[in-house]
């Protein structure tokens, strides 16, 4: 079994100089692989990434998790800096969600940028609309549940 390498880039706390934001993105380095797994709301992630040393440009693969716009908001940033990126997602991750308080709901689905990015045509060959278990990169894969997929290493 080869090293694997988790970084975690954005997340509700952060240490040194990192910002924080409420969201969550971990990069994984697996079998000569580089996967990031959500984005957080996308205004943390590039100066993180940064910081840490990590060339978002080299992303092979995205896997987003659910469609919360605090786990899909950097989605549109990683596509135009790896526009061969790989995106992984359940098809129930573009469909509306909301939170309810007092009576009042409110959106707290995919922006509507990072929606049009990952329907837009010209990714086509890049978007795979997950519904069931997939190997993604030997010893990384992606096991789905009730609308959201989560990313396994072996």
């Amino acid at each position: 079994m080869s090293a694997v390498k988790i970084t975690i880039v954005v997340d509700n706390t952060a240490k040194d100089g990192l910002a924080s934001e409420h969201g969550f993105a971990v990069w994984i380095e697996a079998a000569g692989r580089r996967l990031l797994f959500d984005t957080g709301q996308g205004s943390s992630l590039p100066g993180n990434a940064s910081k840490l040393s990590i060339d978002l440009r080299a992303t092979d693969a995205l896997v987003l998790g659910h469609g919360h716009y605090d786990h899909t908001g950097g989605v549109p940033l990683v596509i135009e800096r790896a526009p061969d990126v790989q995106v992984y997602l359940h098809p129930a991750a573009v469909g509306p969600r909301y939170s309810v308080h007092g009576g009042s709901a409110r959106s707290i689905g995919m922006t509507e940028a990072t929606r049009l990015v990952l329907e837009d045509p010209s990714l086509g060959r890049g978007v795979h609309w997950v519904e069931r278990p997939l190997v993604i990169a030997a010893g990384a894969g992606i096991t789905v549940t009730d609308g959201g997929t989560i990313i396994t290493i072996a």
